[in-house]
């Protein structure tokens, strides 16, 4: 029996992996953040998972490191930031940090 053949491999539409693919063309349009870069999907899981305001502050705070002139910022830049939203990443704890201070 080849790899192939396995009938868990291949689902029904022929193609690899069984979720439905999003159009990556589509991306969120929010003002003052013009570099990041979110499916409206992803927005939406984001605002689900954390506060508004945190995910704001985070997405702020995303733009200005990707505005700077480091090398996180020509490495990342016109690439899909959702993978950077982890919970205990950074970026959220950062924007924990920042929104406490006020």
């Amino acid at each position: 029996m080849t790899f192939k053949s396995k009938k868990w491999f291949y689902k029904d539409n022929g193609k690899k992996g069984g979720r439905p693919k999003q159009d990556p063309n589509i991306y969120i349009k929010l003002p003052n953040i013009n570099l990041v870069t979110l499916t409206p999907i992803q927005y939406e899981t984001l605002l689900k998972k954390y506060d508004k305001e945190l995910v704001q502050t985070a997405l702020f705070v995303l733009e200005q490191t990707l505005l700077s002139d480091c090398f996180f910022s020509k490495k990342y830049a016109n690439k899909n930031h959702y993978a950077l939203f982890r919970s205990d990443g950074r970026l959220i704890n950062y924007a924990k940090r920042k929104l406490n201070e006020f």
